[in-house]
């Protein structure tokens, strides 16, 4: 069996050359490739990387032109591998490549994504703690249950790679993406290791882009090839509250006789009566986009690779 390795690379050259090395003592009897994806690192990650090429056959590079995330940095990684089942792991050192015969092993129980748990985890309070409440929330709102979509060692089958957009912050819901497509998808404990090197790249700020991608993923699984189910229910919803509020003013002067011209619940239902329609025409309009356009662009440069 073929197996690809793609590792996407952020100022993290001091541990580069043990992940490369763990890598390799675990791969026996399959042939195996390293696509390791420099991200515009600056702490000389590239020179190692080009040396491990050198030194290692089963060792290539893409090294983008400037920082440009970690989905631009797997999907130039998945476009470039040629192995029948892709391992995806952090840089750090975190995730442990003893785990890979553990990963295949899973893989042959029938799933097309393996995703790793980290049950035992040695981060600060500050990381693990929003890490369970992006969990729990993304498992309510796709369904798909697992435990951590945050960990970055998995295991697919080159077609999920082959299927699934990666763009934007979307590498944290890829189970849940190839769910929706009809993928197995399963889970295993992994060893999560302390950072040996180094520093995270978490923030506060990648927490908070990861509940806006977590709409946008429920948006591509539940209403991608039908948004008009999405922005009509909306749209009615303003609209009928807006007619209703109407009637209910047109009731009350039938009854009461009193004028409604110079109320305010009039402005108010006249406003939502027409955002309503406001948001079933882009609901529209979106349809039409949808039907006539294909995504063709990349979310990425690279400036060479090996």
């Amino acid at each position: 069996m073929f197996l690809s390795f793609v590792i996407p690379v952020y100022n993290e050259a001091e541990s580069l050359r043990a992940l490369a090395e763990g890598i390799r003592a675990h791969c026996a009897g399959h042939e195996w490739e390293i696509v390791f994806v420099d991200d515009g690192s600056q702490d000389g990650s590239l020179a190692v990387i080009k040396e491990l090429a050198q030194a290692m056959a089963g060792v290539r590079y893409l090294a983008f032109r400037r920082n440009f995330g970690k989905s631009a940095a797997l999907e130039a990684g998945f476009r470039a591998v040629r192995g029948e089942v892709v391992f995806t792991l952090d840089a750090d050192l975190q995730d442990d490549p003893a785990e890979i015969p553990a990963f295949l092993v899973k893989l042959e129980e029938g799933y097309d994504l393996v995703s790793g748990w980290k049950k035992v985890r040695h981060d600060p309070l500050g990381k693990t703690l929003p890490s369970r409440l992006f969990n729990g929330v993304t498992g309510w709102l796709t369904g798909v249950k697992l435990h951590d979509f945050n960990c970055g060692f998995k295991a697919y089958r080159r077609a999920v790679v082959d299927e699934i957009p990666m763009y934007g912050d979307l590498h944290r819901f890829v189970p849940a993406l190839a769910a929706w497509r009809g993928f197995r998808v399963g889970e295993m404990v992994v060893t999560h290791h302390a950072r040996r090197f180094g520093r995270s790249k978490f923030g506060v700020e990648r927490f908070l882009r990861g509940f806006f991608d977590l709409f946008t993923v429920y948006f591509l699984t539940s209403y991608t090839s039908r948004p008009m189910h999405l922005f009509g229910k909306v749209g009615l919803a303003c609209g009928g509250l807006g007619a209703a509020t109407l009637l209910g003013l047109y009731v009350e002067k039938f009854i009461t006789g009193e004028g409604i011209g110079a109320r305010p619940l009039l402005f108010i239902a006249i406003f939502l009566m027409g955002i309503g329609i406001q948001i079933v025409l882009f609901g529209l309009i979106t349809e039409l986009v949808i039907s006539q356009k294909k995504r063709t662009t990349t979310d990425y440069s690279i400036r060479e690779q090996g």
